[in-house]
Order: C-alpha cells, then sequence, then structure tokens
C-alpha cells in the first residue's frame, strides 16, 4: 500500500492543529489593543506583544499556505491512485455488469429456442414421412390381399368351371358330338371372358361384366358360367332397389362372395339347386345363397381352402357381416348383412 496519501494527511492536520493554536494565542494572553500614544516629535518603537503579534500572524500565514498546498498534493495522489479490485466500483458498474449478463443469457436463451424448435420441425418431419411410408405399406399389402382374393375368388373359380366344363364335353364325345361341341364352345367363350377379367384387373378396374351391366345380369352371367355342363337350377331373385344403393366397390364384393358360394357347393356339394336373393331390409342390404348339397359340418377345421376366408375377408372390408349355417347332408346357407351408411328414403 502507498504510504504517501497517509503522509500528508497526517502532516495536514499537524499544520491545521499549529494554526489553530497560533489563532488562539491573543485570548490565551489576554492581549488588548495599547493606548495610543500621545503625539510627539519622535517615533515610538513596537512594544514586545505587538511583535509577538505580528510574528504569529506571519507564522500563521505560512502554514495557511502549507496546509493548503498539502491538501492539494494529498487531492492529486488520491486521483492518480491505481484502483485495485477491492476498491469501491465507479457507479453504475455492476448494474451494467449485470445487464450485460443477462443480455448474454437473453441471447443463449433466444439460440436454444431456435435450435429446439428447428430440431422439432426435423423430428415432426421424420414422423411424418414415417407415416406416410406405412400407410403406403399398409395399403401395398391390402392391395395385394384384395388381389389375391378377386384372383382365387373371380379368375380360379371361373377356370374351374370351365376345367368342367370341357370334362363334361369329353364324356360327350361319342354319344351326343353336337351337345359336346356346344359345351366346348362354351368353355372357349367362358375362357376369352376370362382373360378380359384379368386385364380389367391389371388395369384395376371391376369386372367387366359389372361396369357393362346391373348386379343381376352380371349375378346370371357368373352363374351361368359356373353352372355351365351341369345338372344344376338356380332360383333367383335380385332386389334393384337394393343393388342400388350399393356403391361399385361393395357389389364387386357382393358378387365375388355370391361366385365363392356357388362354386363351393356346386363343386364341394354337389348341389342340384342352389337360391340366391338379394333383398333390401331397414337399414341394411342383405344376400343370401342356399343350396341342397352335401353340406358339411361347420364348425370343424378346413385346411387347405381359401373361399371361406376370403368371403369373410370381403366381409370385413365392407364392414359387413357373414352367417354360415350347414349340417352334412342337409346343404349350406350364407348369409351376408351389409349395413348401409344412411337410412334408405321412401
Amino acid at each position: 500500500m502507498n504510504p504517501l496519501p497517509r503522509f500528508l494527511g497526517l502532516a495536514l492536520f499537524v499544520v491545521l492543529a499549529a494554526l489553530s493554536a497560533l489563532l488562539t494565542v491573543p485570548a490565551w494572553r489576554g492581549a488588548s489593543p495599547e493606548a495610543p500614544s500621545p503625539p510627539s516629535a519622535a517615533p515610538v518603537l513596537p512594544s514586545p506583544a505587538a511583535r509577538a503579534a505580528a510574528l504569529s500572524q506571519r507564522f500563521a500565514l505560512a502554514l495557511s499556505l502549507g496546509g493548503l498546498v498539502l491538501a492539494v498534493v494529498l487531492v492529486i495522489s488520491l486521483a492518480h491512485r491505481p484502483v485495485r479490485s477491492g476498491d469501491t466500483k465507479p457507479p453504475f458498474a455492476s448494474a451494467r455488469t449485470e445487464i450485460d449478463a443477462l443480455a448474454k443469457l437473453a441471447e443463449s436463451s433466444v439460440a436454444q429456442g431456435a435450435e429446439l424448435t428447428r430440431e422439432r420441425d426435423v423430428r415432426r418431419r421424420a414422423e411424418e414421412d414415417a407415416q406416410l411410408k406405412q400407410h403406403l405399406l399398409a395399403q401395398s399389402v391390402e392391395e395385394k390381399v384384395r388381389l389375391g382374393h378377386d384372383l382365387h375368388d373371380g379368375i380360379i373359380q371361373s377356370l374351374y368351371a370351365v376345367g368342367l366344363t370341357v370334362e363334361s364335353a369329353r364324356a360327350l364325345l361319342q354319344s351326343d358330338p353336337a351337345e359336346a361341341d356346344r359345351r366346348l364352345e362354351q368353355s372357349r367363350a367362358a375362357l376369352n371372358n376370362t382373360i378380359r377379367d384379368v386385364r380389367t384387373y391389371i388395369t384395376g378396374l371391376s369386372p367387366d361384366s359389372l361396369r357393362h351391366g346391373s348386379f343381376a345380369r352380371a349375378l346370371d352371367g357368373l352363374l351361368a358360367e359356373l353352372a355351365s355342363g351341369r345338372e344344376v337350377r338356380c332360383d333367383v331373385k335380385i332386389d334393384d332397389a337394393a343393388t342400388g344403393l350399393l356403391s361399385p366397390e361393395q357389389a364387386v364384393d357382393l358378387l365375388q362372395i355370391s361366385r365363392e358360394a356357388v362354386s363351393n357347393a356346386l363343386r364341394h356339394g354337389g348341389a342340384s339347386l342352389i337360391t340366391v336373393r338379394v333383398h333390401q331390409g331397414d337399414h341394411e342390404v342383405c344376400l343370401l345363397v342356399q343350396d341342397n348339397g352335401t353340406g358339411f359340418d361347420a364348425s370343424a377345421r378346413r385346411d387347405g381352402g381359401h373361399g371361406l376366408g376370403n368371403m369373410r375377408a370381403r366381409a370385413d372390408r365392407l364392414g359387413a357381416t357373414v352367417r354360415l349355417h350347414s349340417q352334412p347332408g342337409d346343404g349350406t346357407r350364407v348369409v351376408v348383412t351389409l349395413p348401409l351408411r344412411s337410412a334408405p328414403t321412401a
């Protein structure tokens, strides 16, 4: 620590104390002004008290000037004294420091908020991309399943029917060549129709028979194709008002369910009578396919076939229900109930 300010302060204190003492000397001595001497021609010498008072005044003046000089030097030394870390900071210095710290904190918070927003946007876009890919994958799988159902219920059943017709024609080659030729021609026409259906499936269209006619006409063509070369009678009653409430997709699925049920009745049940009904209920459209074939145990597990599973899958896609009743020797009854989105108008 620099001792100069302390030394100057102590010296100034001593000077001021001496000055105070000199100024009070006349009061201690009880000095009073001397009476004026009578005028005379000769000069009068000052008394010792007067000389002491004059000397005191001069010394006091010198002390005052010295004290002033010491005070000036003290002020200058304090002004040029280096500021240390422990000294008091200038006014508003701490406030300015806090403001700077708050400003830096605000800038850091804004930067962190912008970074969090950017990360959230990146994460949201990634989630949207993942959801879109999942949706496309599910759509692809669903389309693959739908195509498999269409191929099984449509193309394969048609080919089965053609094969049965060809077999019946082969048996008639010797006994009735004309009938055999007619059945072979019918098989050729059925194959052409199947090829046309394959093309429409490739282009994503509904079966050709349904696109160019009503549900009843498409069902008649389907039954004629499946029953070709068989001794079977089909009893069909279709309510056109009920089928008019169906969308094209619903009509296709109901037609394919009918195809599967009729094909099963002919191929597995050996039915000679098949009844098909489509009618309108209070808030639904109902499809009935019933046969007088051999039937089967509906509670037993059936492996190796996809027919019943495909029917239920199509019904689930429509939001419909399938009820199947069958007993060995008592035929089979399939009922599909499709709820309508809105109640039918009168």
